[in-house]
C-alpha cells in the first residue's frame, strides 16, 4: 500500500510540474500513471515469479480479470503467473508487483484497487491458505498453495559488463591490481601507468619458467582518445612499454613444491634484455590497431664462468659437437648442451570486437602478424681439478652447435584469437600460434569478483626440438582487485 501511494504522489507532483511549467501541453494523467507502475520487460526474468496452480485461487484470479473487462482469448485460467519483489528478509512475505494471464497483466495500481486485501495477503504468504483459519498470519511467511517457481536470472554485475580490453588490467578505474604466478600487475592512480611483472615469454609460446626468463616493464600513455564512442573501452590511442628481462634459475628440478611441472629446459643468456614495445590504435577506428613488441640481448654470446646449478642443459645431442682444434682442452671436460633464449619479437595487426557495444558481454580480440625467436646452444664445459673445477660455457671454435630460428613459413606466423565474456559467470579462452607452437588460456571465477583461476597449456605442431616439451601445463590463481 505505501509503494503505491508513493507512486501515486510522485505522478501527481510530476503531472502538476508538467502543467505549471507547459501550461499550452495537454498531459493524459492515464499514461504518467501507467509510465510509473509498469515494470521493464527486460527485467521481470530478474524478480521473483511463480505460477499459480492452486484451483481456487486460479478461479479467483481469473475472475478479477474477467471483471475488468479483459477479452477471454487473451487470458487463461491455466496459466496465471505472479511477480513479486524481492524479500528484504526471508521470515517476510512477498510483495506482489504484477499478475499476468497469458497475454493479459495487472500492474501494483489495478491490484491494489480491484483484488480483495485477503486474497492478496495469500497470493503473498501473509496469510495461510491452507490454515483452519484463512485470516491467520503466515509467521514464517511462506507460500503454502500450489505454485510452480519460475527460477529469476542472474543479472549482469555493472562492473563487469562494460567495455574494457583486458579483464586483469582495468581502464575504466582508478587503481587496478592483479596478481598471479604469471604476472603481477599494477595501475599507478589516473595517470594511465601501468607497472607490470611477467614470468615467460607467451609471445613465442613459452609461458611460466619455460622460458627461463621474467621481466619487468613500465606501460604508459602517449595520445589520448578524442572518439567519443570508443575512448571509454580504448582510453588512448599508443601505449607505448619499456622494460627489462632478467635471467631466472627456477624450475631446474631442485623445487619440490613444482615437481609435477616439466624441468625447465631454456635457459635467459647472462646479462638481461632490452624489451620495448607500443600498441597503436587507428584515430579513424580505435577498434583496429598495430602492435609491435621487441626483446633485445643487452650482451653478446662470449666465453664465460657459469654456476652449473643455475642452468640446464641436455646430454641425448652431445655426440654432434666437435671442438675445431682436437686439442682443445675444453672437449676433455664437455658436460652438455645449453639452450639460450636471445632475440624475439613480434609486429602484429589486431582489432577488437564487442558483439553488442550498447550490452559488452562478449568480446574477442584478434591479432595475425609475424613473429621471430631465436634460441641458440652453447657448449657447457669444466675445466680444472675435480675439487676446483670451474664451469663454463662457449660457443665459438665448436662444431655441431644449432641456431633455433624461423627457417620455414609456419615459423614466421603469429595468429591469436581471444574470447571473454562478461556476464553474470565472467570467463575468458584464447588460442595462439606463434613459433609453431599452439599456447591456450582459459581462466574463470572461483570466489565473487575477485578471485580467479587460469591455466595455460603449451604444445608444438612440429617435431620437437631438444630443448621443448611435448605438452607444458601450469595453472594459477589470480586475485584481482580494483578501486
Amino acid at each position: 500500500m505505501k509503494r503505491i501511494l508513493l507512486t501515486l504522489i510522485i505522478a501527481f507532483v510530476a503531472l502538476g510540474t508538467n502543467l505549471s511549467a507547459q501550461p499550452g501541453r495537454i498531459v493524459n494523467e492515464k499514461d504518467v500513471i501507467d509510465s510509473l507502475t509498469t515494470i521493464d520487460p527486460a527485467i521481470v526474468k530478474y524478480f521473483p515469479r511463480w505460477k499459480v496452480c492452486e484451483p481456487d485461487l486460479q478461479v479467483q484470479i481469473y475472475q478479477h480479470f474477467l471483471y475488468l473487462g479483459y477479452d477471454p482469448s487473451d487470458i487463461s485460467q491455466q496459466d496465471i503467473e505472479v511477480l513479486a519483489g524481492p524479500k528484504e528478509f526471508q521470515e517476510q512475505p512477498f510483495e506482489i508487483l504484477m499478475i499476468s494471464s497469458k497475454n493479459a497483466s495487472m500492474n501494483a495500481v489495478q491490484i491494489e484497487s480491484n483484488l480483495s486485501d485477503k486474497l492478496m495477503r495469500f497470493l503473498s504468504g501473509e496469510f495461510l491458505f491452507r490454515g483452519i483459519n484463512r485470516a491467520t498470519v503466515n509467521e514464517k511467511g511462506n507460500r503454502d498453495y500450489c505454485f510452480t517457481e519460475i527460477p529469476p536470472e542472474t543479472p549482469l554485475a555493472p562492473s563487469q559488463a562494460k567495455a574494457i580490453i583486458d579483464f586483469f588490467n582495468r581502464t575504466d578505474v582508478s587503481h587496478s591490481f592483479s596478481l598471479s604466478m604469471f604476472e603481477q600487475s599494477v595501475k599507478i592512480g589516473g595517470t594511465g601507468f601501468w607497472l607490470r611483472s611477467v614470468l615467460g615469454t607467451d609471445q613465442i609460446g613459452m609461458p611460466f619458467w619455460y622460458a627461463g626468463e621474467s621481466k619487468i616493464m613500465l606501460q604508459r600513455p602517449l595520445y589520448q582518445n578524442e572518439d567519443s564512442r570508443t575512448r571509454t573501452a580504448i582510453p588512448y590511442l599508443i601505449n607505448a612499454y619499456l622494460g627489462g628481462g632478467y635471467r631466472i634459475t627456477s624450475g631446474s628440478g631442485d623445487n619440490s613444491l613444482f615437481e609435477w611441472l616439466p624441468k625447465r629446459q631454456v635457459n635467459a643468456g647472462p646479462g638481461g634484455k632490452f624489451i620495448a614495445g607500443f600498441d597503436f590504435h587507428m584515430p579513424f577506428h580505435p577498434e583496429a590497431g598495430i602492435a609491435f613488441n621487441i626483446e633485445m640481448p643487452f650482451k653478446k654470446l662470449e666465453a664465460e664462468g657459469i654456476e652449473e646449478s643455475k642452468y640446464t642443459y641436455y646430454t641425448q645431442f652431445n655426440d654432434r659437437i666437435e671442438f675445431a682444434d682436437q686439442d682443445d682442452p675444453r672437449a676433455a671436460g664437455f658436460k652438455g648442451i645449453i639452450p639460450l633464449n636471445r632475440a624475439s619479437g613480434q609486429i602484429t595487426a589486431f582489432y577488437h570486437w564487442w558483439i553488442n557495444p550498447n550490452a559488452p558481454e562478449n568480446y574477442f580480440r584478434f591479432d595475425l602478424g609475424v613473429s621471430y625467436s631465436e634460441i641458440r646452444e652453447a657448449a657447457m664445459y669444466r675445466i680444472g681439478a675435480a675439487d676446483t673445477a670451474k664451469t663454463y660455457f662457449a660457443t665459438e671454435g665448436i662444431l655441431g652447435l644449432k641456431t633455433y630460428k624461423p627457417s620455414e613459413f609456419g615459423d614466421w606466423i603469429y595468429a591469436k584469437a581471444e574470447y571473454r565474456n562478461q556476464g553474470a559467470f565472467p570467463f575468458g579462452l584464447s588460442i595462439q600460434y606463434s613459433n609453431q607452437i599452439l599456447l591456450n588460456k582459459v581462466w574463470i571465477p572461483l570466489f565473487g569478483d575477485w578471485f580467479y583461476i587460469e591455466g595455460k597449456y603449451a604444445k608444438p605442431v612440429r617435431n620437437l626440438r631438444p630443448f621443448e616439451d611435448d605438452g607444458y601445463f601450469m595453472i594459477s590463481p589470480v586475485l584481482r582487485l580494483t578501486i
